[in-house]
């Protein structure tokens, strides 16, 4: 719905930014770093005190967008160049100022002068803008103008000869296959699981970049080693690992959760704290799974295979515990001991992968929980827990 007040364009824009700015960082240079909102919308460094090259992004919704000689975009991004040529803020030629927009620059306009290919010819693009600054009655523009108009002639052509327009970009949309397409070290059905771990990881990192100020650089090599990382966890012996950082919303009620493994963790008289981590391991192990799922990553019935392998060694360990009970002593206080030994042991030193490298014990954890709340159970913890429970079934 919409209420004539939406930000959603200007939020675009934002998005549209850190997606482009991954694309970026992916196309240069590996040894640069990157800034965003620091000198420009995206400044590229190659060490914190030498800008190479400043980016303005804009972002159109409309597919009429066009880049005139009178167009604000064109002219706002000059006059805030003007202003920090004026302030020694850049340093010109040795800075590479470019303006990206999905507009298109009209044949013949300034714009279209300033594209980086043979037609290029910034003398010309010159003239036109010298002109529009001296008869437009843009008053909307007038700083834009004046900022402008204050540098000399010699400053004008400058700037004017270190800009670029990259026109008719790729929007918020349209630039994902391209940075897909940068990801050549990924397997190609992978490609796509990778570049949305890849991405998750990016705005994060942007997030945390913006909230410190821009002051710490985002260097091309932790990019690349971050891709690096991410493929590892598609190889053949390895899991992509995504919701170690899980919280549950609320905090569960524990005295109101019914749930079969959480009921067998209270016959054991598991204390509380250690029932909402085995809830989170549940949550976790259920969310991580049926990602694998989702995505294909898993072999044929590797899912139930390796379920049969945490059944059997869980029945072995509980097996040991039993033959260790007295055929004499089968007390509820003895019967809730042996539980807790292997609860515990699951817990604490049990340690099977679904694959070797899937080394991260909430989706073990997790598994066990989702056996544990089968119907019937196909594993328990309390010796007694399947008989009672076939009793109180019977009785309803």
């Amino acid at each position: 719905m919409s209420t004539g007040f939406s930000a959603g364009s200007q939020a675009l824009g934002y998005l549209f930014q850190a997606r482009y700015a991954l694309y970026l960082i992916l196309t240069n240079k590996e040894e640069l770093e990157l800034a965003v909102e620091s000198l420009d919308d995206i400044t590229f460094f190659e060490n914190e005190n030498n800008p190479t090259e400043l980016l303005q992004l804009k972002h159109h919704t409309t597919a009429q967008a066009s880049l005139t000689d009178s167009s604000s975009d064109l002219w706002k991004t000059i006059g805030f160049w003007s202003t920090q040529l004026q302030e020694n803020k850049i340093s010109l030629p040795d800075t590479l100022l470019t303006l990206v927009t999905t507009a298109e620059a009209p044949a013949s306009s300034a714009a279209f002068f300033l594209r980086p290919v043979k037609a290029r010819n910034s003398k010309r693009a010159l003239q036109i803008l010298i002109r529009v600054a001296d008869k437009s009655e843009n008053k909307a523009l007038t700083k834009s103008f004046e900022a402008f108009q204050a540098l000399t002639s010699t400053q004008q052509q400058q700037l004017i000869d270190s800009i670029q327009i990259i026109d008719s970009s790729p929007d918020i949309i349209d630039i994902t296959p391209k940075i897909k397409g940068e990801l050549i070290a990924a397997r190609r059905e992978h490609r796509n699981a990778v570049y949305e771990r890849l991405e998750g990881w990016w705005f994060a990192k942007v997030v945390k970049h913006l909230r410190d100020n821009s002051v710490s650089l985002i260097s091309g090599f932790e990019v690349r080693d971050k891709i690096c990382e991410i493929n590892d966890q598609f190889k053949p012996d390895a899991l992509p690992i995504d919701f170690f950082d899980l919280e549950i919303p609320e905090q569960p009620e524990i005295s109101r959760d019914n749930r079969r493994f959480v009921a067998q963790l209270k016959e054991v008289a598991v204390h509380n704290k250690r029932i909402e981590k085995a809830i989170l391991d549940y949550y976790k192990a259920f969310e991580q799974r049926s990602r694998w799922a989702r995505e294909e990553l898993l072999f044929g019935d590797e899912i139930e295979q390796y379920e049969k392998r945490l059944i059997d060694e869980w029945e072995r360990y509980m097996l040991a515990l039993q033959d260790e009970m007295p055929d004499s002593d089968e007390s509820e206080l003895e019967c809730k001991k042996l539980g807790r030994k292997v609860f515990n042991w699951m817990e604490q030193e049990a340690d099977i992968r679904i694959r070797s490298q899937v080394v991260e014990a909430y989706v073990m954890r997790g598994s066990y929980h989702m056996l544990a709340d089968q119907n019937p159970p196909r594993v328990h913890w309390h010796p007694k827990f399947v008989e009672r429970l076939r009793q109180l079934l019977a009785t309803t």
